[in-house]
């Protein structure tokens, strides 16, 4: 197995930063289309709410959270991408934070409590998710919600193999069928990956089947109430009966 410091995660991000906004503000990722309307359903945010969002990179979901009205606190550890955050402009609280520190996190009790709390896209990229498991149950009302996206482990992380099979049907015409194909899921890995095909250097990714990914909420006393995962609808999509992603939805009880 590979292995990765927090400072490698980090290194990574900022080579990025630049490239990652670009993208981001083309459109040429799933934020739009597949993530932020799943995370919007099951974060239920409402006008006036005081939201934390941990590893917000250029801010695109925290726009997207003032513009349905909530109050916004949003954080990253590497300072590239809160720079081309806090270009977009928006009335947005950005600050430098790493999530994986427990006591920085904690220490966001001063501005708390929260009425939700948001990480999107984002576990699969962290050397260690305990921390800020831990963190947020301090910081999040009771019956408050924490809401979070990430690369699905079953389908879409760690050694997964995509195949296309065609064949003909009895008329001759082309029939294309999608799949995956895996034989390793339960133990944890972490390896170096893209998350878009030309993006100019390869970044750190740490697998985790399910149960690993909600077990440190869970034990924190999060309770799972809500769940989805999303598949594009555009017209025969690739793959569209795989779901690269999930979202979780936990309540503080």
């Amino acid at each position: 197995m590979a292995e990765a410091t927090n400072d490698d995660v980090r290194q990574c991000w900022d080579a990025l930063a630049s490239y990652w906004d670009e993208q981001m503000e083309a459109g040429n990722t799933w934020q739009r289309t597949l993530i932020a309307p799943a995370v919007e359903r099951l974060l239920e945010l409402r006008a006036g709410e005081r939201v934390l969002e941990l590893s917000c990179g250029n801010g695109e979901f925290a726009r997207r959270m003032t513009e349905l009205g909530g109050a916004v606190l949003a954080t990253d550890f590497s300072e590239p991408m809160l720079e081309h955050a806090r270009a977009h402009g928006g009335d947005i609280d950005y600050r430098h934070l790493d999530a994986t520190d427990r006591d920085a996190v904690r220490a966001l009790a001063t501005d708390g409590p929260f009425d939700a709390a948001v990480t999107n896209m984002a576990i699969m990229d962290m050397i260690d998710i305990d921390p800020m498991a831990e963190a947020l149950a301090s910081l999040v009302r009771p019956h408050g919600r924490l809401v979070i996206s990430t690369l699905h482990p079953a389908f879409n992380s760690g050694e997964v193999i995509r195949v296309e099979e065609e064949t003909e049907n009895e008329r001759g015409r082309v029939i294309r069928t999608h799949s995956i194909k895996r034989s390793t899921y339960i133990t944890p890995s972490v390896g170096m990956g893209t998350a878009l095909e030309s993006q100019p250097t390869t970044h750190w990714y740490f697998h985790r089947p399910l149960h690993v990914i909600v077990a440190p909420f869970l034990d924190h006393g999060w309770v799972i109430d809500g769940l989805e995962e999303p598949v594009l609808e555009q017209p025969d999509p690739p793959f569209d009966e795989i779901p690269g992603v999930i979202v979780v939805r936990f309540r503080r009880p």
